[in-house]
Order: structure tokens, then C-alpha cells, then sequence
């Protein structure tokens, strides 16, 4: 069996058995690092203190009759003391609240005045500039609290054994104050076809030497029906004139790509990628391929077998088992590096239990709730990629038996650092930087999987959504700052089902105070990049869409009580 799964099952503190023991979850115990990266050690037993930008999620009880004004109420001024290093702030609007966006005078100009008020208030201040990012998204997330709050590793442990599986989305406003170095115009990216943010949520040294930075990618909501565009994001830059209490317009633009540095100056920034999948099968050897079709692999007792067929018979006993109709479903295939096979007698005995194999899957599958694998997020982590089976299996003659995967493109997510001001965004240079409609994005397609890769299939089991509304202001310090994900495609529902949650008669806003982010229909793109100095630029290393219902990207900025008090406030409280 491939070592490096053992290796990280070992770590994890449970048996090596990549069935029965998965599913005790009574046997995780050891302390787990799925962080992307951890800035600096915390001191054991200081007590920890959570640091967040001034942000929330503002989500009414119903999407009709809501008003602009009816949200921007909520918005928390940035502190006067801040107002000169928070000039860059962004709006999630879902597609409900679109059309807002088409009219400044609507939505953005007043909230604006909300979020500055404390720096149109003086009349002293001879000019100041501000800069807005407004972009529709599918969906806002609501962010969970930080249930142990002595523990971190343990925290996010949890997030990864038990995924939010439930949770669609709301419907309503995000916003964010950040500093205007924050943002990151893209000069190139994951393809060409679907506008998307950006969030760089790391940029730290190696201890080795070189420097990483760790990206999602979000794609942006389909706005056709609402604005008669595809998709909706502006840039625009605001002035504050000598004496004057009101914002002016001073450039606007329509983009399709841009990012974000959600840095928030803490002694250590958590992440945690929880990707609900559950397997089908062991690791396989890929013996043949093509592009982004599978030929063959290397099945059960090391015999050759096309890329379909241990598919075809686990996908039916999987539905059997949970007794539910054979239907249509999809398959996800995570490709490994080549270099961690072993012996096959080892993965002989791994497997090899109290109970037959065939047993052992049965209890993985049945179980309820599903016993989710924490594997795939630890291998992505370290280099793997996961694609969806876009088809395969039958045919004849050379055709029978493959798997064709989704593909993958072969540059990553670049960002033009030599714009570093967000005023020269907007200079007359745009164009010839980045072209009409934002950066060539422009790339290739690689082959997704080689002779001597490791490939193991997986499937998301059906759970019930939900969509619970619940009344009253939530949130504070100590929750996940930044809730990046994916839900399932809503496309066939009417547009009004999408908003509503069941309170239509109620006019109720729900508050969730220092937390930030959006949820996609489509995939999340993660891309890891690293530099060998300080004045070099970035490459790509490794990128992987994760487009699995229920997948969150979480990050968390906290600090030790010993650490200086000098900087505690960015934002996310009034004093």
C-alpha cells in the first residue's frame, strides 16, 4: 500500500487499516496538524486571545422587501483610529442583492458612508481615498464559533471528522476592512472561462529558507438573470475632498479577477480544509494514461485491470449496502506522487482483518453519519489532487474500461506584486496590463495522472440540507475569520425558493460579527506557491480545484495573552 497513506494514518493515531479502524472514531487522539501553515508556536497553557479584521456576514430572514438600508445599519464603522490603514473594503453580495450593485447610489455609496463615517466626520482631514471591491457570490457561510478554545489542534480535528454537510448558504451581505495593500490585482490564473476572487491566506518564511503563499480561488456567482451579465465584480476608488462630509467617485471598473491578502497581524493563523468524501477504494497504481484519461490501474492482488472496473463493482455494493436505489452519482479520484509505493505484501496486511474485506466496506459505508475521511485534505496538503470522473467505465475495444478525469491547468494563481497601490489598478496602464475583461489567463492542460501515480476513488454521501435562520447578532472574537466553500448547484430552483428560509413573514436581520467569506456552487481552486528569496517572484508548485459539496476552507488568527498589546485592535472592535 502506498506508505505515505500509512505514514499519515499513523498520525492521526488510529490503526493503519483503511477500513474497519477508519471508523472509530474513538481512536483519533493524537494531535494533528492540517494546518497549511502555522506562523510561530503558541507557549503551552497561555491563554489565547482570537484577532479579527472589522468584518461580518448580515443575513435577513427573508430577501423580500429587504432594503439596502436594512443591512447597511448593521455595518460597524471603522475606528478612528483606523480609518487611515483600513481604506480598502469589500462587499459579498448574493444574487438576490445583485441589482444593487448596478446603481452606486443604491447600495455602495451609502455603505460607504457607514463604514468611513468616523473619516467623513472631520473636517480637518485635508483629502483621503478609499478603494471598494464589490463582487456577487453564490452564497454566505455562517461561521462557527471555536468550540475548544484551550485547544486548537483539537478544533481543528473536529472540523475535519465532522463537515458541515448541511449547511446551503444564506442569502445577504458580507463585508470586510482591510488595508489597502490587501489588494492584489491578478495577472494570471486558473483559466480563462470563470471569473473568480482570490484569497491569499499565508505569506511566511521557511524555516529551511524560501517563502510560500498559500491561495483559494472562489469563482463568482452566475449573475445573468439578475444584471444580464455573467458574472459581477467592480473596483472603484472614492475620494474625500478638504472640508467636505461626502465620498465623490473617482474611477470605476468592471473586472473578473482580483485577490486578497486576509493577513491579520496575529502570532498564529490556523487553516483547516475539510472535504467530506468518503472511499470506495484502496490506493491504486496507475499503470497507463493519457491527457486526463485513465487506462489502466493496478487492482486488487496486483493484477492489471482498466481504470472502471473495481468502479463498477464498488459503486452498486456501495448503494446496497446503504440501502438505497442504484442512481446516479459522482466519483471523485485523488492523484498521488509516485514515489511513496511499497512493498505489496505490506498492503496485503494492512488490510487484511478479524472480518473479510468485503465485510469491512460494508461498515465503512453504512455508517450514520457518514464516517468522512480525514486523508484527502492531508494529501492535498502535501501535494496531491483531486478531480472529479467526468465519465468512463464500458466501450469496447481500446475504449473499454476508462475513466476520463477532469482536467487541469497547469499555471496557478499569480498576482501582479509591482502593483502593490491599488490606485494604479485604475491607471490608464490597466488595459495594457491586464486587457479589457482583467488578466490572460491563458494555460495549458497537463496529464492528470502518470505511470507509477497513486490513485484513489472516493464519493460524498447524501446527507439532508438545511437552511435554519437564526434571529439576533452572533459571532465575536473567538470564531473562524475567513469560511470559504462549496454547496451543491442550485441552478434548477426558482429564484425566490433560493432566499427564502422559511420566515417570509418576518422582517429579521441575523448579525455574525468578525467573520468573513462566501460559498461557491462551483469549485475552489488551491494553489500553493513558493520563492526562494525575497525578491524573486512566486511559482506555482501545486493546485488542486476541490469542487465536493460541503467543503470549507477555514482560516483563524489568534494570539498568546503574552503577546504585545500593541496591535491587538485591527478592526474588530470599537473602543
Amino acid at each position: 500500500m502506498h506508505p505515505w497513506v500509512a505514514r499519515q494514518w499513523h498520525a492521526w493515531g488510529c490503526s493503519r487499516s483503511v477500513f474497519g479502524d477508519l471508523c472509530r472514531r474513538q481512536r483519533f487522539r493524537g494531535p494533528v496538524n492540517l494546518h497549511f501553515h502555522t506562523q510561530s508556536s503558541a507557549q503551552p497553557g497561555a491563554k489565547k486571545l482570537f484577532r479579527n479584521v472589522n468584518s461580518a456576514i448580515i443575513v435577513p430572514s427573508s430577501v423580500t422587501n429587504t432594503r439596502p438600508e436594512d443591512l447597511i445599519v448593521h455595518i460597524k464603522p471603522v475606528l478612528r483610529q483606523r480609518v487611515f490603514k483600513d481604506r480598502f473594503i469589500v462587499f459579498f453580495v448574493t444574487p438576490s442583492f445583485a441589482t444593487w450593485l448596478l446603481d452606486d447610489q443604491v447600495f455602495l455609496h451609502k455603505a460607504l458612508k457607514r463604514t468611513y463615517a468616523h473619516l467623513l466626520d472631520r473636517t480637518e482631514t485635508p483629502y483621503a481615498q478609499v478603494h471598494a471591491l464589490c463582487a456577487v457570490v453564490d452564497k454566505l457561510p455562517i461561521s462557527r464559533p471555536v468550540g475548544n478554545v484551550d485547544n486548537i489542534e483539537e478544533e481543528v480535528r473536529q472540523r475535519i471528522q465532522d463537515p458541515n454537510v448541511q449547511e446551503i448558504g444564506q442569502e445577504g451581505i458580507a463585508y470586510a476592512a482591510l488595508s489597502p495593500s490587501d489588494s492584489l490585482p491578478t495577472s494570471s490564473g486558473v483559466g480563462t472561462d470563470k471569473a473568480a476572487i482570490s484569497f491569499v491566506t499565508f505569506e511566511r518564511s521557511d524555516d529551511d529558507g524560501g517563502h510560500f503563499s498559500d491561495t483559494v480561488r472562489l469563482p463568482l456567482a452566475n449573475t445573468v438573470f439578475q444584471t444580464g451579465s455573467p458574472t459581477m465584480m467592480t473596483y472603484s476608488t472614492w475620494e474625500k475632498a478638504k472640508g467636505s462630509h461626502e465620498f465623490t467617485l473617482k474611477e470605476k471598473r468592471n473586472i473578473s479577477h482580483h485577490g486578497i491578502r486576509m493577513k491579520v497581524e496575529s502570532d498564529i493563523q490556523s487553516t483547516v480544509l475539510s472535504v467530506p468524501l468518503v472511499p470506495l477504494s484502496k490506493p491504486r497504481e496507475v499503470e497507463a494514461s493519457m491527457g486526463n484519461i485513465l487506462r489502466r490501474i493496478t487492482g486488487p492482488h496486483g493484477a492489471s485491470i482498466t481504470a472502471s472496473q473495481e468502479l463498477e463493482q464498488q459503486v452498486p455494493r456501495y448503494f446496497s449496502t446503504r440501502g438505497e436505489p442504484s442512481q446516479a452519482t459522482t466519483v471523485w479520484a485523488l492523484v498521488m506522487g509516485p514515489h511513496r509505493n511499497v512493498d505489496s505484501s505490506e498492503e496485503t496486511s494492512l488490510s487484511l482483518q478479524d472480518q473479510s474485506e468485503e465485510k469491512q466496506w460494508e461498515n465503512l459505508w453504512k455508517q450514520d453519519p457518514p464516517c468522512w475521511s480525514p486523508l484527502v485534505p492531508v494529501a492535498l496538503k502535501n501535494g496531491a489532487r483531486l478531480h472529479r470522473v467526468l465519465s468512463g467505465g464500458g466501450g469496447w475495444g481500446k475504449k473499454a474500461g476508462l475513466l476520463s478525469l477532469d482536467p487541469i491547468p497547469t499555471r496557478g494563481i499569480n498576482f501582479a506584486d509591482e502593483l502593490s497601490d491599488p490606485e494604479e489598478i485604475l491607471e490608464g496602464n490597466f488595459e495594457e496590463n491586464f486587457g479589457e475583461e482583467g488578466p490572460d489567463l491563458d494555460s495549458a492542460l497537463q496529464q492528470v495522472a502518470r505511470p507509477g501515480d497513486w490513485v484513489q476513488f472516493f464519493i460524498s454521501p447524501s446527507v439532508p440540507a438545511k437552511d435554519d435562520f437564526i434571529t439576533g447578532s452572533h459571532g465575536g472574537e473567538q470564531v473562524w475569520g475567513l469560511e470559504l466553500g462549496t454547496i451543491p448547484s442550485t441552478t434548477d430552483a426558482m429564484p425566490v425558493a433560493l432566499g427564502e428560509t422559511g420566515t417570509a413573514g418576518r422582517k429579521e436581520i441575523s448579525v455574525y460579527k468578525s467573520t468573513f467569506g462566501g460559498l461557491a456552487e462551483g469549485g475552489m481552486v488551491i494553489s500553493r506557491r513558493f520563492k526562494l528569496g525575497q525578491e524573486d517572484g512566486f511559482s506555482t508548485v501545486g493546485t488542486s480545484t476541490v469542487d465536493v459539496p460541503f467543503s470549507r476552507f477555514s482560516v483563524l488568527n489568534w494570539r498568546t495573552e503574552s503577546s504585545s498589546e500593541d496591535d491587538v485592535d485591527v478592526g474588530g472592535q470599537d473602543k
